[in-house]
This record gives C-alpha cells, sequence and structure tokens, in this order.
C-alpha cells in the first residue's frame, strides 16, 4: 500500500511539471486596428515567409504568426 501511494504522488508531482510553459519575452512591438480601436500589441518573433514579413503576435492574435500588414506600425528591425 505505502508503494502504491508513492508511485501516485511521484506520478503527480512529474504531470503537473509538464504544464510548465517558458516565459518569452517580446522582441519589440506593433500597433493594430482591432474593432475599430488601436490597440498595442507585443511581438514575440519575426521570420520572412514567401517574401513578406510576419510577426508572431500575442493577444489579441493568440501569439500566431500574423502578416506584417496587419500592423500599423512597428519597433521591430
Amino acid at each position: 500500500m505505502k508503494k502504491l501511494i508513492i508511485c501516485v504522488a511521484a506520478a503527480l508531482i512529474l504531470s503537473g511539471c509538464a504544464g510548465i510553459i517558458e516565459k518569452q519575452q517580446p522582441v519589440c512591438s506593433g500597433t493594430a486596428i482591432v474593432g475599430g480601436q488601436e490597440n498595442t500589441v507585443q511581438i514575440y518573433g519575426v521570420r520572412k515567409q514567401n517574401n513578406q514579413t510576419e510577426y508572431r503576435a500575442g493577444y489579441p492574435f493568440n501569439w500566431r504568426w500574423v502578416n506584417a500588414n496587419t500592423f500599423t506600425g512597428t519597433t521591430c528591425k
């Protein structure tokens, strides 16, 4: 019985660590018009895809790759 409790406790401890996401710092920020309002959006990555620049944008874009034309201006280089 003791071994069973120890095994279950170890499994719970190990599975609890699986949900930890590494905190990533934004590389720059941008301004986008969302719902008719100007919003500042944190940008976490920049890439070139098919000769177009894309930004990995945080809220309200849910950390997805978004075309650079979506933004009215950015601080990215």
